[in-house]
């Protein structure tokens, strides 16, 4: 799943994984719009250091705390233990991922884009 002209991780600098743009941020109701539909933020994984960073415009990396919940927690009811790298390939869903209490995911693009999500492995 990592684009080979992908940036390289902050703390690693193994290539980053392209995780879901948005377009949260203050430029669009600064300009009167009320609402912004211009993407803002770039959001990417680590999965060789489990770790989730956000790109803002053009800026500097920063540690993203959204994304790590979403990616590295355990969806399993009742459990939201720490989701650690248990396989990792660049073919479509071969990163999983597994919690302390055996709880499975896979890593998939969600439904056709090329935004990833995480799924239960049942």
């Amino acid at each position: 799943m990592t684009d080979r002209h992908a940036p390289p991780c902050p703390d690693c600098d193994d290539p980053l994984t392209f995780a879901y743009e948005d377009t949260s941020g203050q430029g669009a109701h600064k300009r009167g719009d009320h609402f912004n539909t211009t993407p803002y933020t770039r959001h990417y994984l680590c999965f060789p250091c489990e770790k989730a960073w956000k790109q803002r415009l053009e800026g500097p990396f920063t540690p993203d705390v959204v994304a790590d919940l979403a990616f590295f927690s355990c969806r399993e009811g009742g459990c939201g233990a720490r989701l650690h790298v248990s396989a990792i390939s660049n073919d479509e869903g071969a990163i999983e991922l597994t919690c302390p209490h055996g709880h499975r995911h896979v890593v998939l693009r969600a439904n056709g884009s090329n935004e990833l999500t995480v799924a239960a492995v049942r």
